[in-house]
């Protein structure tokens, strides 16, 4: 079986808080999405993984047994791993599916991916797949016939989307929190609700200093987390500070804020990493020192499990079977998708930091 572009191992970062199991799990996630492999494939034997990544058979099985989970790959005794049947991603086909996006590579985005391929395989459709930021690409690689549809997310504004809807005749579906006009159709989460949950129970936890961690401000998602934050530290009468990292690289973020001496951060799912990290330098604890909301974990991402105070959770695979069937019964409205709120802290802080 030969390697494509989706499998990096010289991409491991060893000697991270970011397990190496957990990132081998991820790049053999890309590969069965985006890698061509036909259901029923014989997939790598353990040994051949092990001199691929050059580490251990126990770390290699780790990350085997979460992609079993995952229902991508499953176990034939005493044959060895194969590809599940619901994995295959054609390469040719009539829905096609775009990111356009820095963090291409976010489960967020694979897990639209996965979603779509359940949702599409249900009506014989098939899927055309492009990751990527260059504009004048995706233009020159979107090329659709009649009655295709197209579902988009990562980084959009109004300009570009009024050309790409003139190309496919408005037969498309945006998934993400925008602004946008009424007339195109939106997956977006509904989130505000629990964010304020997530806030209060941080307060009742005895959390008094709040810091936000959101990627570029002028998107839907900064905006509605700012104003939530600014409306509870207002009712509560708590002290509160938003940081901007367009990256939203987590340990930078945690630098910003460290004069302000948060003992409550609510950062989005990208910075939490690096969030980690922060914490790990600076000998600090979750939620002891810092009760951290990770906003926008994806409910098969096995990264990290358990591991802030609260996730706020989302489920994209649902965003991606939702966009196909809008597609399909040619939708043009907003449909939300709710999250869950998972609570991994006992009782209250026994002493505040100061």
């Amino acid at each position: 079986m030969p390697l494509n572009q989706y499998l990096m191992p010289e991409q491991l970062e060893r000697g991270t808080p970011h397990p190496l199991y957990l990132q081998i799990y991820e790049q053999l996630k890309r590969e069965l999405v985006l890698g061509g492999h036909q259901a029923g494939e014989r997939f790598f034997s353990y040994r051949k993984l092990r001199e691929i990544y050059h580490t251990e058979l126990r770390t290699i099985a780790a990350a085997v047994d979460l992609l079993v989970k995952d229902g991508l790959l499953e176990r034939r005794t005493a044959s060895g791993i194969f590809v599940a049947p619901r994995t295959r991603v054609s390469d040719v086909g009539n829905v096609w599916y775009a990111v356009m996006d820095e963090q291409c590579y976010h489960p967020f985005f694979f897990n639209i991916l996965i979603g779509m391929v359940k949702e599409a395989e249900r009506y014989g459709l098939r899927i055309i797949v492009r990751f990527g930021r260059d504009r004048d690409e995706f233009f020159r690689w979107f090329s659709p016939q009649p009655g295709d549809g197209l579902v988009i997310t990562g980084q959009l504004d109004m300009a570009f989307l009024e050309r790409v809807a003139t190309k496919c005749n408005g037969n498309l579906v945006v998934v993400g929190n925008y602004d946008l006009p009424e007339q195109y159709a939106r997956v977006a989460t509904d989130n505000l609700n629990l964010l304020q949950e997530a806030l209060q129970r941080a307060y009742a936890y005895g959390c008094r200093r709040f810091g936000l961690i959101t990627g570029t401000v002028n998107t839907r998602l900064a905006r509605d987390m700012r104003a939530v934050l600014d409306g509870f530290s207002s009712v509560r009468g708590v002290a509160s500070l938003s940081v901007e990292e367009p990256r939203e690289n987590g340990k930078t973020a945690m630098e910003m804020l460290a004069g302000f001496h948060p003992d409550c951060v609510l950062l989005t799912e990208p910075a939490f990493a690096g969030a980690l990290e922060f914490l790990l330098n600076h000998s600090l604890k979750c939620p002891e020192d810092v009760f951290l909301i990770r906003y926008g974990k994806e409910a098969n991402d096995h990264s990290f499990q358990d591991v802030a105070a609260i996730d706020l959770e989302g489920n994209a695979e649902i965003h991606g079977r939702t966009a196909v069937c809008m597609l399909l019964k040619g939708s043009h409205r907003l449909q939300e998708v709710g999250m869950k709120l998972l609570s991994h802290y006992q009782g209250k802080r026994k002493c505040r930091t100061p």
